[in-house]
């Protein structure tokens, strides 16, 4: 083989494998978290005391009250809940009942800044929500576990939702009867509008 074709064989070569090499980082790096800036935080400031006021109306203690009385579907954990559709008679009845007619009332409300809004009931199983979320039981995530211990929680970062895929930074509130903790509502806001 005369030396200019091995060159460019060797190009040729070394050149794709450059462009392996770099689709297999990109394809196996994780999804980097963006911090949450101080221009940013007013804007959540805001949406966490609506959080916390719709975490109050009669629909939702209501709802979070029945659902608690029943407790979670039986034998839906999160691995079978993955296996639903949106369609699903389940998925459907989660999205159409009142309380997820009335999350969708708010959601829609502010479609630029909200994407998504779930609510839970004390063993962390869906209640009510916009859109099916990606698991069923939320119990030892932090935006169920903080709330549901009473506190507003905030996620520190902008990052993918998990059932969105929209950047994100979610917020949570105590659902409560009187001074008790009986569930969580947890609202996905787009981080694009929160900039």
């Amino acid at each position: 083989m005369p030396y200019d074709s091995r060159i460019r064989c060797f190009s040729s070569s070394l050149f794709l494998n450059i462009w392996m090499l770099l689709a297999a980082v990109i394809v196996t790096t994780p999804v980097r978290a963006a911090d949450v800036t101080p221009k940013m935080q007013p804007k959540i400031d805001t949406y966490k005391k609506q959080a916390a006021m719709w975490a109050m109306d009669p629909v939702i203690v209501k709802a979070v009250k029945e659902s608690n009385a029943k407790g979670p579907i039986p034998m839906l954990g999160n691995a079978k809940w993955r296996e639903l559709k949106e369609s699903d008679p389940i998925v459907k009845g989660l999205v159409d009942n009142p309380a997820g007619q009335r999350l969708t009332k708010w959601m829609n409300a502010d479609p630029k800044g909200i994407n998504k809004i779930v609510l839970s009931g004390d063993k962390s199983h869906r209640v009510a929500f916009t859109s099916m979320p990606a698991i069923y039981i939320g119990k030892g995530k932090p935006n169920f576990d903080e709330s549901f211990s009473g506190k507003v929680w905030q996620q520190g970062e902008s990052k993918p939702d998990p059932s969105t895929n929209i950047e994100s930074v979610q917020i949570s509130a105590p659902v409560k009867n009187g001074n008790d903790v009986i569930g969580v509502l947890l609202v996905s806001l787009t981080a694009a509008n929160l900039q």
